[in-house]
């Protein structure tokens, strides 16, 4: 097995590959993986790579949308090494020079991962992408993982925060970005940004850092199960979700509360759980 890392904005993580007139092509979408992630290679198919996550997702992308590293690569590309930073807002267009008016080298979106290079200077930060292009970026727009001393208050309203940056966002099977995401992508990526690794789907899995607890002792920022859908608390009966219910499309709120107008009651009616990362 082999490392790689992701070198396009944003490729497409396929559950099976098949042959069609003679051409192999990616079929069921069920993933989203942005610029700078980590994977492993487990196999290859024409021009299709198997691969794992580092979040423990496996399927197959397009051979050209990874590079291949070494060991030392990917060690300064491992989220936990301390060496990156993380893009924060929507979209972020990496500058051929430290000015607004500069030619666009790269655009990437939020959760994409950089390394920086050299200090800040004058609001601009100079990074280095997974495919080599260097360039410059607001300071602003970076961020690194949460410290070990953000209190459980403050790790709570950072999820929270993030997911409603997704609010009105379409909704679009396997997504990750503000192109169009889906409802474990929301989740994800709301927790990811704040430094946790959870689950991609919409269950609770053993391995993964989510517990579930009583219903009763929910807080803002904890997730909430239906059968294949999955929803982050906001606190007063409120949820955020990404659905495909043409009733209430794309990245919306809704209660659990049947005396509000958002109310939706196949999914209150259908909650089977509450998951934690806080217990």
């Amino acid at each position: 097995m082999q490392q790689a890392i992701v070198i396009v904005p944003k490729a497409t993580l396929y559950e099976t590959i098949t042959v069609k007139d003679h051409c192999t092509i990616g079929q069921n979408v069920s993933d989203e993986l942005l610029s700078g992630w980590l994977v492993t290679v487990t196999g290859c198919q024409d021009e299709f790579l198997q691969i794992i996550t580092h979040y423990g997702y496996s399927g197959w992308i397009c051979a050209k949308d990874v590079h291949r590293i070494s060991e030392e690569e990917y060690g300064l590309w491992n989220i936990r090494s301390g060496s990156l930073l993380l893009l924060t807002q929507r979209l972020t267009d990496v500058l051929a020079f430290p000015k607004v008016q500069a030619p666009i080298n790269a655009t990437l979106f939020m959760g994409s991962t950089v390394i920086p290079l050299g200090g800040r200077k004058d609001g601009w930060q100079k990074v280095r992408l997974a495919d080599h292009t260097t360039g410059y970026v607001p300071a602003i727009a970076l961020t690194a993982s949460p410290s070990g001393t953000a209190t459980h208050t403050e790790l709570r309203s950072c999820i929270i925060n993030y997911a409603l940056s997704y609010l009105g966002t379409q909704y679009r099977w396997g997504g990750k970005t503000h192109e169009g995401i889906d409802c474990s992508g929301l989740t994800f990526m709301s927790y990811f940004m704040c430094g946790f690794l959870i689950y991609r789907d919409a269950s609770i899995k053993t391995g993964y850092p989510v517990r579930e607890i009583p219903r009763s002792q929910i807080k803002p920022a904890d997730l909430l199960y239906f059968p294949g859908h999955i929803a982050l608390y906001l606190g007063n009966n409120k949820y955020i979700h990404a659905t495909g219910n043409l009733n209430s499309y794309g990245c919306v709120i809704n209660s659990l509360d049947s005396r509000d107008m958002d109310y939706r009651a196949d999914l209150a009616e259908s909650l089977y759980a509450v998951g934690s990362v806080f217990c």
